[in-house]
């Protein structure tokens, strides 16, 4: 087992998810500080995503030949530079563009290097910790974000973000380049869908309503911006330990068996988020359906590299990502306007059919034989 490169790419991730949980927490805030409006700030989310979608075909055959290391490096230079322009507020809509950008060579390279640093039999593990880490690391990031917009403004806040991307581009030196020639699907179409379906749906629904989870929360129960933080936090941290859990879960239920009891489990929380008028319950809601929800990621990515060739691995996940993020930016791009025209109470009918598409999808789960987005 090459133990020494699959860590120093572990802590790699937890530098970069540190930064990027930064920004994904405080991008509304930011933007609204700026003087967006809510449907801008909707457009600007969908944005994000759909820069992942546009490049996902090219990339599916660049990072192959660019080779994996070479791939997560550019992205981290990508996060970078696109975090300059949206923390100064100099070119928002380019910086975004960047940042998404960055966010598409991670989620094309990321996974398929991990899978070659470990043998089948302890990807799970692997998986797990990388996510759990990454995940956790969102506590810290998000309490950060709310000291500094207290300190500093919420006008600032992304661009502290940005020494935790410069941080992680060292460790990449140490891990082996990895190449390949781009995937030919052939027969592998019904495999593909099988394994995208599940995830893609869910995509739509939940554009509508996590994107804005934050101003949500603040705008019902007239959070502060630190308040709102430590929800987002504790969350992260939530997520973090159901992480740790899945390997036991795998080895009872299997992959599969895991994904769809996390998923299912998750739904009646997702309810008691959406309609519950008492803030500890919301709370508990918010830290037990996220957790639960997104813990079934690293298991799913176990899952695809199960049944994937190494050369397929990038295109899947980059595919994957490009369908679950057009759905999601949909989702994003209606909810904006949704909210446009009814204020607070849109989000009983946003939520309403975020549950319907998430309850949806446990039938559509792969075959046995054979759940999201930014660095």
């Amino acid at each position: 087992m090459k133990t020494s490169p699959a860590y120093r790419f572990v802590l790699a991730s937890l530098l970069w998810s540190f930064g990027g949980n930064l920004v994904y927490f405080f991008l509304n805030f930011h933007l609204e500080a700026l003087g967006f409006s809510r449907q801008s700030i909707g457009y600007a989310q969908a944005l994000l995503l759909l820069v992942g979608v546009g490049l996902a075909l090219p990339l599916a055959r660049f990072i192959p030949r660019a080779g994996f290391r070479t791939s997560l490096f550019l992205g981290a230079v990508s996060a970078l530079l696109g975090g300059v322009l949206l923390g100064l507020g100099l070119w928002v809509f380019p910086g975004l563009a960047l940042y998404g950008l960055a966010g598409a060579f991670l989620q094309g390279a990321a996974a398929p290097l991990l899978a070659h640093l470990v043998p089948p039999k302890e990807r799970v593990f692997l998986f797990s910790l990388q996510s759990a880490l990454t995940t956790a690391s969102g506590f810290f990031s998000t309490l950060l974000a709310g000291v500094l917009s207290e300190a500093v403004g919420a006008r600032w806040v992304i661009l502290f973000a940005l020494p935790f991307f410069l941080l992680g581009m060292p460790l990449l030196r140490g891990l082996p380049e990895v190449r390949g020639d781009p995937p030919r699907l052939g027969g592998r179409v019904g495999l593909w869908l099988r394994l995208l379906l599940p995830q893609v749906i869910i995509g739509l629904g939940a554009g509508l309503v996590i994107p804005f989870l934050n101003l949500y929360l603040k705008e019902k129960f007239g959070l502060s911006y630190g308040g709102t933080g430590v929800l987002f936090a504790l969350s992260s941290l939530a997520t973090g330990v159901a992480m740790l859990l899945q390997p036991l879960l795998v080895r009872r239920l299997g992959k599969l068996g895991a994904i769809v009891f996390v998923q299912a489990l998750s739904l009646p929380f997702l309810a008691a988020l959406a309609w519950a008028p008492w803030l500890p319950v919301v709370t508990l809601a918010l830290l037990v359906r996220g957790a639960l929800m997104n813990a079934a990621g690293p298991v799913y990515a176990a899952l695809v590299t199960d049944h994937l060739s190494e050369a397929e691995r990038p295109g899947f996940f980059l595919v994957e990502s490009a369908v679950w993020s057009l759905l999601f930016a949909l989702g994003t791009a209606l909810s904006g306007r949704v909210q446009e025209a009814f204020g607070l109470l849109a989000f009983d009918y946003l939520f309403a059919v975020t549950l319907v598409s998430e309850g949806g999808t446990k039938s559509q789960a792969p075959s046995s034989s054979k759940d999201p987005p930014g660095p």
